[in-house]
């Protein structure tokens, strides 16, 4: 299924978004098409080593998958795992002791500095890595006992889209099979998410390019979500301050009900991920106390639970459980219309998302 968005000239602000955004369904068939061989490298590494601990070490969008991929390794593997403080070896010079451990690094570019110091100090502790990066020939590939390339290709526009989910399905592969998984299965797994993909990005242009000019003189939105979901509102988020330099930030409904709730006021935008089973009713109770502040409530989902039902705007995805895509794999997705969004908005208030002031492709953080 082709997408309509990919006519537009290589020359108009956003066309590299654009496109990016609308070949990554083709981009999840070519990962489990061609990469078979090191995605089993990988979980094997994880089976042998029989980790009490895995660790993740990533920055920005990488962070946001690794939090994803910290929920599956609680949930498929039922062992602890942890993020990396980058910090604690480049900024402070330590070398952690570990439990029997393995580190999975992810990272676009395989080059932000600190992130290398990490791995080469967990790397100095006995600890093995695996590394998830977008290209091959990058330092951290190198680092890695096993590198699983994220087969997404060249990635033009600043923000991160196509990377962001190939990451996040690389994992699911990855320690799904580490779990025992069949490849049968996820083939079949893969299928139903790159079909859905496919059908949201078709139906979710139109949807977006409307809300964008509701949105278009806001200048803070709240994304929230919850268990999967959570790393897709703040990934959202991150893509709409990226590319419109607006403050958007992005939270658990479970943290945001602690402090963040707090931001919202009368016509406050709060765009709800509730696509997700897990976790759905405090979803619903979140969206509700923000409704009777006043919020402008943006359901991204199928369910309509409490005052999800009610929400003034809606941006609908197919039928996810009638298309056998798997709840760990619904965040895929979600990211899906925030992505078309960020890009819509940008390109309603006169800026070029492929290039977002100050930003920069490869961040090289110390």
């Amino acid at each position: 299924m082709t997408s309509p968005t990919t006519s537009v000239p290589p020359t108009m602000p956003g066309s590299h978004l654009r496109s990016e955004i609308a070949e990554q369904p083709a981009r999840w068939r070519d990962l489990i098409t061609l990469q078979r061989e090191t995605l089993d490298a990988a979980a094997d590494l994880i089976r042998d080593a029989a980790p009490e601990l895995i660790v993740f070490a990533a920055r920005g969008s990488s962070d946001h998958a690794a939090q994803y991929g910290q929920y599956l390794t609680h949930n498929l593997l039922r062992i602890p795992a942890m993020l990396a403080t980058p910090a604690t070896a480049s900024t402070f010079g330590v070398t952690l002791s570990y439990p029997r451990s393995v580190m999975l690094a992810v990272s676009q570019s395989g080059e932000s500095p600190d992130l290398l110091e990490t791995v080469r100090s967990a790397q100095d502790a006995g600890v093995k890595v695996i590394a998830f990066t977008n290209n091959d020939a990058s330092t951290l590939a190198s680092l890695s006992q096993v590198h699983v390339p994220l087969t997404a290709g060249p990635e033009l526009s600043v923000a991160a889209t196509k990377t962001y989910t190939a990451e996040l399905l690389a994992l699911y592969l990855v320690i799904s099979r580490a779990a025992g998984t069949e490849w049968a299965e996820l083939d079949s797994d893969v299928d139903a998410v790159a079909a859905a993909g496919e059908s949201t990005i078709l139906a979710s242009t139109t949807a977006t390019s409307g809300l964008a000019k509701t949105l278009r003189d806001q200048q803070r939105i709240l994304v929230v979500g919850r268990g999967y979901s959570m790393s897709s509102a703040k990934e959202g988020a991150l893509k709409l301050m990226e590319t419109n330099a607006i403050a958007a930030s992005g939270w658990s409904v479970a943290d945001a009900t602690h402090g963040p709730l707090g931001q919202v006021i009368a016509g406050t935008p709060v765009i709800v991920l509730a696509a997700s089973p897990g976790g759905l009713e405090s979803v619903a109770t979140f969206s509700g106390a923000a409704a009777d502040l006043g919020a402008y409530l943006i359901v991204i989902g199928q369910h309509q639970l409490g005052a999800l039902s009610t929400a003034p705007s809606r941006i609908p995805l197919p039928e996810l459980d009638a298309l056998n895509v798997p709840s760990e794999l619904v965040p895929l997705i979600e990211i899906l219309p925030m992505q078309l969004l960020a890009l819509a908005l940008a390109l309603e208030r006169g800026l070029n998302p492929d290039q977002p002031a100050g930003l920069n492709k490869v961040t090289r953080t110390r």
